[in-house]
């Protein structure tokens, strides 16, 4: 046990004992999302393995959407927790609790013309909060996944309102409409970009990012999000 952990002990995100954020008793209370749960990323409907459906599919669309696990419970307080509150170390503890069997997300484990790219912040928002929640968990993603992450390629250029304060699901597609840009150059050396956020809701932002980086070039890009 490192040192800071008796001085500033771990405490289950649910319960509060201490020891772990996830704790043996509460970590059975943590609701995955099956495959066959899975939904189309641009109609929000079922869909097999999350691809986007063919009516769906347009040039500049995703082309699916893997979410792990329901945005409830101890999984909203991790959320929170790592978002709001700078707890970043549970971001390890949190990319563990994914399922073996989504190890590798299909083709994707130690290719090397495979990037994550995590969602960016706007750089105001980025100075006031200190860290993007989405870089956190990319990193420990990325090396469970073996393959590179990028911060470069997307940029967030609106200052956007937070997604969560707008309940009109039309309104989150207009706010981000045009926030973000791409830098094009180095996109030829990836075939996939797994394009990760920490919880998806309309899918606002993912689509909005993902339609900048087919206009750059990008050939294939899957959404992954911790939470839906």
């Amino acid at each position: 046990m490192a040192v800071l952990d008796y001085i500033f002990p771990k405490r289950c995100l649910s319960c509060g004992s201490v020891g772990a954020y996830f704790c043996a008793r509460c970590r059975p209370g943590v609701r995955h999302i099956l495959p066959t749960e899975a939904i189309c990323p641009v109609c929000g409907r079922p869909a097999i393995d999350g691809k986007t459906h063919p009516r769906c599919r347009s040039r500049y669309s995703l082309d699916g959407l893997t979410s792990f696990f329901r945005y409830d419970g101890i999984v909203k307080k991790a959320v929170t927790s790592l978002k709001y509150r700078g707890v970043f170390d549970l971001a390890a503890a949190f990319i563990a609790l994914i399922s073996s069997g989504y190890s590798g997300l299909p083709g994707i484990s130690g290719r090397d013309d495979v990037v994550l790219v995590p969602i960016p912040l706007h750089t105001h928002r980025q100075r006031t909060r200190g860290f993007n929640q989405a870089e956190i968990l990319g990193s420990t993603l990325a090396q469970r996944l073996h393959i590179k992450m990028h911060t470069g390629i997307l940029r967030r250029i609106a200052d956007t309102p937070p997604q969560v304060s707008m309940q009109e699901r039309s309104a989150r597609f207009i706010n981000l409409r045009r926030a973000f840009t791409c830098e094009s150059d180095g996109l030829e050396r990836y075939n996939s970009i797994i394009l990760l956020d920490d919880v998806y809701t309309t899918g606002a932002t993912m689509r909005s990012a993902g339609h900048t980086l087919k206009r750059a070039g990008a050939r294939f890009v899957w959404a992954v999000t911790m939470a839906r």
